[in-house]
C-alpha cells in the first residue's frame, strides 16, 4: 500500500479556468488562472458575493466539474471523478437557520 506524502497539500488548484456556454450561446468565464492551496489539516473558508465563482470551485475539488484549463489535485494526485474523502456543505443564512429549526 502506498503512503501518501504528508508534505503534498490537500488540496492545490494550479492555474484554473472555468467557462461556461450559456443558452444562447455566449461564453462565460467563471474562474480565470486561479490558484489555491489548501494545506493538510488546515480549515478552509469559501466566501464572496454572488457570482464571483465559490460554487464552481466548490465543485471543482469535489470532482463534481472539470476545469476549462489548468490542474486541480488532491492529496498530490489529480482528480478524475467524485472522490469520498471531499465534501462540503451550503450554509444558510442565519434568518434561513432560525426558520428552518424552528427557533
Amino acid at each position: 500500500m502506498q503512503q501518501e506524502n504528508t508534505k503534498t497539500p490537500a488540496v492545490e488548484l494550479i492555474n484554473v479556468s472555468r467557462r461556461f456556454v450559456s443558452p444562447t450561446g455566449k461564453s462565460l468565464t467563471a474562474l480565470r488562472d486561479f490558484n489555491m492551496t489548501v494545506e493538510r489539516g488546515e480549515f478552509v473558508a469559501v466566501v464572496g458575493p454572488t457570482g464571483c465563482g465559490k460554487s464552481t470551485t466548490l465543485n471543482l475539488v469535489t470532482g463534481l466539474a472539470r476545469p476549462s484549463a489548468g490542474e486541480v489535485r488532491l492529496m498530490g494526485g489529480p482528480i478524475t471523478g467524485i472522490d469520498r474523502r471531499v465534501g462540503f456543505a451550503f450554509l444558510l443564512s442565519s434568518t434561513m437557520r432560525i426558520f428552518i429549526c424552528g427557533l
